[in-house]
């Protein structure tokens, strides 16, 4: 008797040769798009909306295949996607099963367990990436693991103690991800991010781009540190870019993370207002940068919270609902909300303000600043080394 399982097995070996398939003759058919002239690299195409999705669990199959960053890339909702012009694979209960209790029903590690005597679906983390099985699988402590050929997440203890796993930074996409939100918070002073980001395809890949009505908010037209954070996923600083840790910048995960959060983010948004806990759409409101210290993973960010016209806002602890794009589940995000103060905890470095240095040098892998560092003493990873201008920005400047 063929099970549901021996049906994903049966069509994850044929089913990216059909998508390939398709892709060519779509090709064939139809000339590829042209970006439109911004009078910049980005084109103003925005990507038409996909149908939304949470991932709730994700598969690393034996052929190699990549995992989806947005379930929203299998319309047919046949555990296949398509992204960055290549097949991916989606798992999630949509298949009918119940999420397994333990990730060691899964011994084999193909997403697959076995618990009261019926297959189960194995339970992710919010990354989308698999719960390690033994905590043996993560020597060096810093919350990840490698287990069956693919990297997978040390879950906590009872007693608390997370073994690194509470500042996990897998290829620099959560800092990143968190220090875009300090940037919009310092730069445009609000988070809005439907309204002052969008999808935008480049080189025919989608990455998420400032609009016009978020550049506008910003003194300089420009909004530097938000731009040289959405700089990061060009190709161009793929592995250039170092965190602590020696974690080093996947450019493309850091694109599919954006684009996948920011649709779960666009979900959420259009959803009625219905002032619960829950709720996304939020009181207008601006934020003001009030101080920066040391935090649970790296360097705190706190802003005051006030309604646009100065008074105070009724639920400024909902304004967590609008990092939905920057992933709630992201450490780094961390968000606080203490009466009318709101916090968030990226790297040092990623943001202008805030203060950390070893002796005379600053103790950051990758500064963005306005100011010229070439040549200033920098300590990364424990090596003293000096600031070097980044090849694709002006403003981002690598320890090296």
């Amino acid at each position: 008797m063929t099970t549901q399982k021996d049906t994903f097995e049966m069509k994850r070996v044929w089913k990216p040769v059909v998508l390939t398939l398709s892709a060519c003759a779509a090709l064939l058919a139809c000339g590829a798009p042209m970006d439109g002239d911004m009078g910049d690299e980005y084109g103003d195409d925005q990507s038409a909306a996909e149908d939304d999705g949470m991932v709730l669990g994700t598969v690393q199959q034996g052929l190699s295949y990549p995992i989806c960053a947005s379930a929203a890339s299998d319309p047919d909702k046949d555990g296949w996607g398509w992204e960055n012009n290549m097949s991916c694979i989606v798992q999630t209960t949509s298949t009918g099963y119940p999420t397994c209790v333990s990730a060691a029903s899964d011994p084999d590690g193909d997403g697959w367990g076995w618990e009261n005597n019926k297959s189960c679906v194995v339970k992710v983390s919010g990354t989308s990436y698999p719960y390690c099985v033994s905590a043996a699988s993560d020597p060096d402590g810093d919350g990840w693991g490698w287990e069956n050929n693919k990297s997978c997440i040390v879950q906590k203890g009872s007693t608390g103690s997370t073994s690194g796993l509470s500042c996990a930074n897998l290829e620099g996409t959560a800092s990143t991800m968190a220090a875009l939100v300090v940037a919009a918070a310092q730069e445009l002073k609000r988070w809005q991010p439907t309204k002052d980001f969008q999808i935008v395809k480049v080189n025919n890949t989608e990455t998420l781009q400032l609009t016009a009505t978020g550049k506008a908010r910003c003194s300089d037209g420009k909004c530097y540190n938000t731009q040289a954070l959405l700089d990061f996923q060009k190709d161009e600083a793929n592995g250039k870019i170092r965190f602590p840790n020696n974690v080093a910048l996947n450019s493309p995960a850091l694109r599919s993370r954006l684009v996948a959060k920011f649709r779960d983010q666009q979900s959420c948004e259009m959803q009625p207002s219905n002032g619960g806990t829950t709720n996304c759409p939020v009181e207008e409101h601006t934020l003001t940068f009030q101080k920066s210290e040391k935090g649970g993973c790296d360097t705190n960010y706190f802003f005051v919270a006030k309604a646009t016209n100065g008074t105070t806002l009724k639920y400024p602890a909902q304004l967590k609902n609008k990092l939905m794009w920057a992933d709630r589940e992201n450490p780094y995000v961390a968000f606080a909300s203490v009466g009318e103060v709101v916090s968030v905890d990226p790297t040092y470095g990623l943001n202008d303000e805030g203060t950390t240095s070893t002796g005379a040098c600053s103790a950051a892998c990758t500064r963005v600043s306005t100011t010229d560092l070439t040549n200033g003493c920098c300590s990364c990873n424990g090596t003293t080394k000096k600031f070097v201008k980044s090849a694709w920005s002006a403003t981002t400047y690598i320890c090296q």
